[in-house]
This record gives structure tokens, C-alpha cells and sequence, in this order.
């Protein structure tokens, strides 16, 4: 299913992991039934989407909402973060373009609820013109996209667990969602045999460089950023993982700043 993939040592039968209860805790009275039927033939036949947010603490890029994209098929989920819910359908454009490029499938349907920001009239017209069929979901009826709802509890639980695991800062929430999808896209699930990303992909996705969140380490100052008796490196947090990038979004603990760092 992967390659790559650490060994881990056995925890004690009684390990209580304390990001877990804090980031999942609910209601025992509280059902969850996940989606386990697939209703589409093959990548991108039917895209599930939804919005997450308004989030109470801005991103450092003063985002404070995320909208969702989920293959039917594969289970495969991308995730883009908006300041605004308008934004919708221009992240709908980058995904299409993006997945369609990948695949060398089309989008043929996307399901989402009544919001205005998927029934817009530039949002119709665009679907018309491409030829996507939108399957709306009937008024107060929010079961009947629970795919994308639960994948956008399911995300936003662990990078709740992420933040409060570590004790990282709310601020970067957009991160740890980020994470999230990153490591469901690579371990099987109750519906696919394979992982999303190699249903995607047609390759199993590469584990080696796996990092627990929030982890401390220091990264290399090249020669270009510093003078002879400059230090070498700073420290820093991980922070997540970034698609297309050989490498790690890391935060420097000294300055606050956050950016790339090849693994």
C-alpha cells in the first residue's frame, strides 16, 4: 500500500495519547456513520465538496475558511484555505485544473449542499460551460452530502489533535488541516483496498519521509543567507507536508516565521 513506512514500537495497552482525547472527545450518545458505497466508475466521476469555517483564529495569511474536495471514488481529499467562501469557485478552478492534468480524466459531477457560495451565478455558469453536472443537496437535508461533512470533521479533529498534541499555536490550523489530508491520502480506509493517493496516481505513495507534528529539529542555513561566523542552522517545528515540494513546511522557533526545508 506504501513504501517507506517507519517501524514503530509497541505502545503499552493502556497508552492514552492526550492530543487524541482532547482533539476527539464527544458525546457518547454521538453516531457516526461513515459513507462505505462508492457511486461513481472512476476518478473524478463525482466530486464531494464542502466549506469548513469561519475558524476563530486567522492563518498567518488571515485565512479563515477551507473548502474540500473529495474524490468519490478514490477518497482522495484536497483541501485549499480562503479568506472569504467566495473564493469557492477559484479554488474549484485550480482543483480541476490540477487533477485533470494528473489524470488525464474529467470532472463529470460535483455534489454540495445549498450554500450561495456553489448556487452563485458565476459558479452555474461555469459548471454549464464545462459540462459538469451540480447535484445539489435538498434544504436541510446536510446527510445527504455527508461525505464531505464527516471528511471535513475528520480533517479538523486531527489537526485539532496535531495543535493540542504539541502545543502549537491555533494560528496554524491551515497547517495542520493541510497534514491531515495529507496522511488520508495515504492509508487505506473502510471503502478503498488501496490508498487514495495510489488510486489517484497509479503509484503507491512514499512513506520514508514521515515527521510527527510539531516535531523539533534544525534546519540548514544555506551559504548564500549567512556570513562566515553565522550560524549554520536554526531551530525549528514541523509543521506539515507540501504536495508537488521535495521537502518540509517547518516553522523557525526564533523568528515565528514559517517556510520550506528540503528533507
Amino acid at each position: 500500500m506504501a513504501d517507506g513506512v517507519p517501524r514503530i514500537a509497541d505502545e503499552p495497552s493502556d497508552h492514552v495519547c492526550a492530543g487524541c482525547c482532547m482533539g476527539k472527545m464527544r458525546e457518547d450518545n454521538f453516531s457516526r456513520s461513515p459513507e462505505k458505497t462508492v457511486k461513481s466508475a472512476g476518478v473524478l466521476d463525482l466530486i464531494h465538496s464542502d466549506v469548513m469555517g469561519p475558524m476563530q483564529t486567522k492563518t498567518p495569511g488571515g485565512c479563515t475558511y477551507a473548502v474540500a474536495f473529495i474524490d468519490d471514488f478514490s477518497r482522495h481529499v484536497t483541501v485549499y484555505f480562503m479568506k472569504k467562501k467566495a473564493e469557492v469557485l477559484e479554488k474549484f478552478k485550480m482543483f480541476k485544473a490540477d487533477m485533470e492534468n494528473a489524470t488525464g480524466r474529467k470532472i463529470k459531477r460535483i455534489r454540495s449542499d445549498n450554500g450561495g457560495e456553489y448556487t452563485g451565478r458565476l459558479f452555474k455558469e461555469y459548471l454549464s460551460k464545462q459540462g459538469i453536472r451540480h447535484e445539489k443537496t435538498v434544504p436541510y437535508t446536510p446527510q445527504q452530502n455527508g461525505l464531505a461533512e464527516r471528511m471535513n470533521r475528520s480533517l479538523v479533529e486531527m489537526a485539532r489533535c496535531m495543535l493540542y498534541h504539541e502545543g502549537i499555536d491555533k494560528k496554524w490550523w491551515a497547517e495542520a488541516v493541510n497534514t491531515s489530508a495529507w496522511i488520508i491520502n495515504r492509508i487505506p480506509n473502510t471503502v478503498t483496498v488501496k490508498t487514495p493517493y495510489e488510486i489517484v496516481y497509479q503509484k503507491k505513495p512514499q512513506l520514508k519521509n514521515l515527521e510527527v507534528s510539531g516535531a523539533h529539529g534544525y534546519g540548514h542555513i544555506p551559504n548564500e543567507k549567512r556570513r562566515k561566523l553565522d550560524a549554520k542552522a536554526f531551530k525549528c517545528r514541523f509543521l506539515g507536508y507540501e504536495d508537488g515540494v521535495k521537502g518540509y513546511r517547518v516553522l523557525n522557533v526564533e523568528t515565528g516565521q514559517h517556510g520550506r526545508l528540503r528533507d
